[in-house]
């Protein structure tokens, strides 16, 4: 039983440095990253580093901050949602700055991940036309699947569309992937 208390204690601080990078996190995307941990547990963790001022806890919105000045972005979140779609094969994953949300890296590749909303599909077509060989492969997230004929963007591995619960579906261009 103590040994299993210390692992949960072990989360405090990886949870605390997360959310220092990603500002603000939802309760599901932490319960799939740590499975181990029942709901629960793991509002008792949280509880407790909001106790101690190390973020802040909205239950009722499903959400956990970085500290309750933050506001949510959701070109984050839903981009955390495909990162954990690849949980297994990270080895390393930060935030980043506009227009990628997120990057992530692999034993074979490197992504970014970039939220595309609607109506914005020629301002990123143009700010991310500009592709470099060497940069990491693109998985653009588009707010439905009707914009993906619109983007021309470099580099893209994949489309995706990401819903508010976590459900990632992945296109290419020609349709629907396996991923």
């Amino acid at each position: 039983m103590q040994q299993k208390n210390q692992q949960q204690e072990n989360h405090l601080p990886e949870i605390t440095r997360l959310l220092s990078m990603y500002h603000a996190l939802s309760l599901p995307q932490l319960g799939r990253l740590y499975p181990e941990l029942t709901e629960g547990k793991l509002l008792r963790l949280l509880g407790r580093l909001e106790k101690t001022g190390r973020l802040a806890l909205l239950p009722e919105r499903g959400l956990v901050l970085y500290s309750k000045d933050c506001i949510p972005s959701p070109s984050t979140l839903a981009a955390f949602w495909v990162l954990l779609d690849f949980r297994e094969d990270i080895t390393f994953h930060t935030a980043s700055d506009f227009p990628v949300a997120l990057t992530f890296y692999t034993q074979s590749d490197a992504y970014d991940v970039i939220h595309i909303p609607e109506e914005k599909e020629m301002l990123m077509n143009n700010a991310l036309s500009a592709y470099k060989e060497d940069a990491p492969r693109r998985i653009a997230i588009v707010d439905h699947a009707g914009q993906i004929p619109l983007l021309a963007i470099p580099g893209t591995a994949a489309f995706c569309t990401v819903t508010p619960d976590g459900k990632v579906q992945y296109y290419r261009k020609q349709g629907v992937t396996d991923t």
